[in-house]
């Protein structure tokens, strides 16, 4: 069962690695169409570090709105810890991967938990651990 509260790796100001803090955060709790995901691993990418920096690498035109502090990251593996009611195919104890909200920075995989959608998941297969999971996305 998860906790209340959990670790989180959240961008507070823009900036190099530096500005990347560990944070004790509310744990989500899945909308419809969502499941729990008790993250092994994540993957780190360059819209990660575009985030961190300010989305500074696009034109500001077309920047996403979003506001600090923010959980980065999209690329997941982890193990299904709740479902909400309307979510078939996913069960508790599910091993699962995917690459949550992409091409939106909402994915939030930089935590100990995760309310991803169904839908941006698979079963992770049985001969992969999650660290290589994670980075298959």
């Amino acid at each position: 069962m998860p906790r209340h509260t959990m670790r989180a790796i959240r961008v507070h100001e823009h900036g190099g690695p530096e500005v990347l803090r560990c944070d004790e955060v509310p744990t989500p709790e899945p909308r419809p169409g969502e499941v729990l995901v008790r993250v092994h691993a994540i993957g780190v990418n360059p819209p990660d570090w575009y985030l961190r920096d300010g989305l500074t690498i696009l034109p500001p035109e077309t920047r996403p709105k979003f506001s600090l502090p923010v959980i980065p990251g999209t690329d997941v593996s982890g193990v299904v810890e709740a479902v909400a009611a309307d979510v078939d195919g996913l069960a508790v104890g599910d091993e699962v991967f995917g690459l949550l909200r992409f091409p939106s920075f909402d994915g939030s995989a930089y935590a100990e938990y995760v309310a991803a959608p169904a839908s941006d998941l698979a079963r992770k297969p049985a001969g992969i651990d999650h660290v290589h999971a994670a980075g298959a996305p």
